[in-house]
């Protein structure tokens, strides 16, 4: 009996000691867990942290909540919207004022944005539409030198002045007016001749982005004037897509023109 006795004792002491372990790495595989839980806590918040003082060293170049803080156009000017562009009258039309607009392009230029970078900013996809008068373009022509296909004003291969009249833009799209047809005037930058028409219109699904242009071409020997179907951004690039032919030339940001107020070659 009482080697009976001792070897049932030794069973549960090895039973013991074969369960102890198992227990052991239990709750150091709990240990674990808990410790890879609160590491993968603490760099998604790090992660999160990093985001947002990236988005609040982002430059603010457009005012806050635009569409409700802007003035609403004049009804004269609503109606003349609705007969240009009827699907921008559709929502609110909102008057982007001199100072405003010249505040936008100060702003843009001191952080190194181009033309583009403003024009298809995701501000104009909101569900209102921007309205840029021909004061209001003038002051900016005067004041800052845009690199755009489409100039504000300047003179045609007749030498014959010509300016834009308006601009609005609103959910994804650009409607720029002239004071006439068929311009023909020559981009020393780009170094090609182009033709606007009274209304160029182009459509901006997303930065960088201007397609679906209607009334506007380039001049290329033997081939008259072939349309532009699209301008991209890439990088410090704009590509200009006009029918088969494919034009990179780089981006220049926007700059301040010399003088206290700004000095144009403009004449009236």
């Amino acid at each position: 009996m009482t080697t009976h006795r001792l070897r049932a004792r030794d069973a549960r002491n090895r039973i013991q000691f074969i369960a102890c372990p198992r227990a052991l790495s239990a709750r150091t595989l709990g240990i674990r867990l808990a410790v890879h839980t609160r590491i993968g806590s603490l760099f998604t918040m790090i992660i999160a942290a990093l985001l947002l003082a990236g988005l609040s060293l982002q430059p603010q170049v457009f005012p806050e909540r635009m569409c409700e803080n802007l003035p609403e156009v004049r009804p004269g000017v609503k109606t003349w919207v609705a007969q240009v562009a009827p699907e921008l009258a559709q929502v609110s039309v909102r008057e982007l004022p001199e100072k405003t607009a010249l505040g936008i392009f100060d702003r843009a230029a001191a952080a190194g944005w181009g033309s583009v970078d403003v024009l298809t900013n995701s501000v104009f996809r909101e569900p209102c539409t921007f309205y840029f008068s021909g004061e209001a373009l003038r002051a900016v022509d005067a004041a800052f030198v845009l690199d755009l296909v489409t100039v504000i004003r300047g003179q045609d291969k007749r030498r014959q002045d010509f300016e834009m009249t308006a601009l609005l833009a609103g959910r994804g799209k650009l409607v720029v007016m002239y004071d006439r047809e068929g311009i023909v005037y020559r981009n020393e930058r780009l170094a090609r001749d182009f033709r606007l028409a009274s209304r160029v219109v182009f459509e901006t699904p997303t930065a960088g982005v201007l397609e679906n242009v209607k009334g506007l071409c380039a001049k290329v020997r033997l081939l008259s004037c072939v349309p532009i179907r699209s301008l991209v951004k890439v990088g410090k690039t704009l590509k200009v897509l006009a029918g088969t032919f494919t034009s990179e030339t780089p981006v220049t940001p926007i700059q301040a023109r010399a003088g206290p107020e700004g000095t144009t070659r403009w004449r009236r």
